[in-house]
């Protein structure tokens, strides 16, 4: 139960803070600005120097000048998009029995095409000893949440290549909600790591094939990879290693914290005007070493109200006819969403599961132990959770 005397007390002295803190972040934002611009005529040399850097932190790779800025081109007629959004109820070791579910919502969207739009949801519940208990890394392991999202995902990605197969015949854009960057398989034992990543790349092998083009729309992002590659240029040395900062030793501010805590949104409000996109950018996340011709790369959209992050594999950012595809239609389905794609905000509305349907998922669950004379008991944790002494 929230005290919100004393939360109010905190957000007042939150935004006071922020105010504070405006001016000078204003002004770091353009000193960004003013750097990505610097390197219009040589950013084949910052290239260079960040590929001869050893930094903590992730920076994007290009062949373009970062502040270089690309008109929306001339949206198709005719297309169909395809959109995928999931959601899931976590394996819950106090609820009657352990088992899991993810739903699955997808649209097709027709424009100029004489059919119906199509919406659907596909729940499905994992229960079996195989679902539940995985051996990775020689050791026998209860999923983890972490994973389950990992399943989901995937499972987003078969739907687009469902709906791609059934509609191969139209030209057609998928839309996903989120990364296509598998950056949670980082770290993770090499056996799971190796058969998630190679069902995705499968996936991503037939919507190649079909010369579908895929896309991951990341609302509201807050990576810096580009203003990382910008610290980089404000380097004093040759090669920037930030383990040996001599400016960090001597207990100084180093060059690049001038625009430090800026993230790349801040940067591409001032550079870009809606409907206009960055060059794309190349992640350097480690796990993209095993995408092969699937290499994500992103570029940064003005989608009318917001600066978002649109993730593209290689053969989709290599081919103009496509990536032009994905700028115009990604902008002009935000349009018809007021600010988000429409494709996916009726994905998420399919996938959704709220806390009243979680609540009747159990109760159906312990309705069907006890038609099957399964005597049904709950922690003495949830039985608290449901029913507070107070």
């Amino acid at each position: 139960m929230l005290n919100f005397s004393e939360v109010q007390r905190q957000l007042s002295q939150m935004v006071q803070e922020q105010a504070i803190r405006k001016p000078d972040f204003g002004q770091k934002v353009g000193i960004a600005v003013q750097e990505a611009k610097r390197w219009v005529a040589g950013y084949t040399h910052l290239a260079d120097k960040i590929a001869g850097s050893k930094t903590s932190w992730l920076v994007a790779q290009f062949d373009e000048p970062p502040s270089q800025v690309s008109p929306l081109p001339q949206r198709p007629e005719r297309f169909l998009v395809f959109a995928s959004d999931g959601s899931q109820i976590f394996p819950d070791r106090h609820e009657a029995m352990l088992c899991y579910l993810i739903n699955i919502g997808s649209v097709t969207l027709p424009y100029g095409v004489d059919t119906r739009p199509l919406l659907s949801n596909r729940p499905r519940l994992f229960y079996r000893e195989s679902d539940l208990y995985q051996r990775w890394g020689g050791r026998r392991v209860l999923i983890s949440e972490e994973i389950v999202s990992v399943k989901r995902h995937l499972m987003e990605v078969e739907e687009i290549v469902r709906l791609a197969k059934a509609w191969k015949s139209r030209p057609a854009i998928a839309l996903l909600d989120g990364t296509l960057i598998l950056w949670t398989l980082e770290g993770k034992p090499a056996d799971f790591r190796t058969i998630m990543l190679r069902r995705f790349l499968k996936l991503l092998d037939i919507l190649r094939d079909l010369k579908v083009p895929i896309a991951g729309y990341i609302s509201a992002p807050g990576s810096t990879d580009v203003i990382n590659a910008l610290r980089v240029g404000l380097c004093g040395y040759q090669f920037a290693n930030c383990d040996q900062c001599e400016w960090l030793k001597e207990g100084k501010h180093p060059p690049c914290s001038t625009i430090e805590g800026v993230a790349d949104i801040h940067l591409f409000e001032r550079l870009l005007k809606p409907g206009e996109r960055s060059p794309v950018f190349w992640s350097s996340s480690q796990i993209l070493a095993e995408y092969g011709e699937h290499k994500i790369g992103f570029f940064y959209l003005h989608a009318g109200l917001e600066i978002a992050r649109i993730e593209v594999p290689k053969w989709v950012a290599e081919n103009k006819d496509l990536l032009n595809l994905v700028h115009s239609v990604v902008y002009d389905q935000a349009q018809k969403g007021r600010g988000y794609p429409v494709a996916l905000a009726e994905a998420h509305e399919q996938a959704v599961v709220r806390g009243s349907e979680r609540e009747l998922f159990y109760e159906m669950l312990e309705a069907a132990l006890i038609r099957q004379g399964f005597k049904v008991s709950m922690t003495f944790k949830l039985m608290a959770k449901r029913t507070p002494a107070v």
